[in-house]
């Protein structure tokens, strides 16, 4: 999962729809298209810029990015578009979520012919998209919106089931720690990750992000049950680096079980190894809890966005 860096660039008008929609080489001596050509062309094809608000059980997935083997988020609901609007459609999402992972509110957006009836396009999604995907909102988007260069921060939920036996309920949504975790100590190694840091000893090897530097607004720490008992670690920041959340969590988990303490955290963020941090948390304790924009310059979000996503959620 690699989101864009600390200042995103402004927002640009996706691929045009004739270009291959999940390959952006270009053809050699072959100029990249004019984003506002791209856009012009589009709204007189006739074409509306739509938004989704999305869940999905991450588990039956390999992510969220069309896969050439497997099946993918993306890939279900653009089969999904394509047979409700008998054209081919790209849809783009705010981040490409990992194998197994799960969202309560992923945003896409995908340009489709205008007239849609938006409910009975959602019902026909919901239809064809299989008991895994929600698809919860629909909305028409400014056309300068694009779900992932518009994002300003995300915030994720990891689950850490503490407790000597397995989880029952929660199996496939948690990560099953067995010892007892000190979470007074990995509340203060937290702490030495906020604000606006290098975070290279927090992303995958092969993580392709420009820059490493990120802002972590806050991490929060709690325990949330019945019927289950989880420890809940939710963190906000401006934009995560590839398998950044789990690496984070698994360093954490690491501090309470006592092989790690704060200063070491403090010590292997500015040592910016990866080698230094803790192993990567798995992805089914890993949740897409919320992505945001500024809603002042994109109000039709505002109803899109409309469900407290931290209300009944584990």
């Amino acid at each position: 999962m690699t989101d864009p860096p600390l200042s995103p660039p402004a927002a640009t008008a996706p691929e045009a729809p004739t270009a291959q929609p999940h390959s952006t080489a270009q053809p050699p001596d072959t100029a990249p298209p004019d984003p506002a050509a791209v856009l012009r062309a589009r709204l007189d094809a006739g074409l509306r810029n739509l938004a989704l608000c999305i869940a999905y059980d991450g588990g039956p997935f390999m992510g969220w990015q069309v896969q050439p083997h497997g099946p993918t988020v993306q890939g279900r609901l653009e089969e999904a578009l394509r047979v409700l609007t008998r054209r081919p459609t790209t849809l783009y999402g705010s981040g490409r979520t990992d194998a197994g992972v799960h969202a309560y509110n992923q945003v896409a957006n995908a340009w489709l012919p205008a007239g849609q009836d938006l409910g009975k396009l959602r019902a026909g999604l919901n239809g064809l998209a299989g008991p895994d995907i929600s698809v919860k909102a629909l909305a028409w988007a400014d056309p300068e919106f694009h779900a992932r260069h518009s994002a300003q921060g995300k915030c994720y939920r990891y689950l850490v089931f503490n407790r000597p036996y397995p989880p029952l309920f929660e199996r496939t949504r948690c990560w099953w720690v067995r010892p007892p975790l000190d979470v007074e100590a990995m509340r203060a190694a937290a702490a030495r990750l906020l604000g606006e840091h290098d975070f290279s000893a927090f992303r995958a090897k092969d993580c392709a992000a420009a820059s490493p530097v990120r802002r972590m607004r806050a991490i929060t720490l709690s325990l949330a049950g019945p019927p289950e008992e989880a420890l809940r670690v939710d963190l906000e920041a401006s934009g995560f680096l590839q398998h950044m959340a789990r690496i984070v969590v698994g360093t954490l988990v690491a501090v309470g079980l006592g092989k790690l303490t704060a200063d070491d955290v403090a010590a292997i963020l500015a040592g910016r190894r990866r080698e230094g941090a803790a192993a990567t948390a798995p992805p089914q304790g890993l949740h897409l809890l919320r992505v945001d924009y500024d809603q002042k310059r994109f109000p039709e979000l505002r109803a899109l966005l409309a469900d407290d996503p931290a209300a009944g959620t584990p």
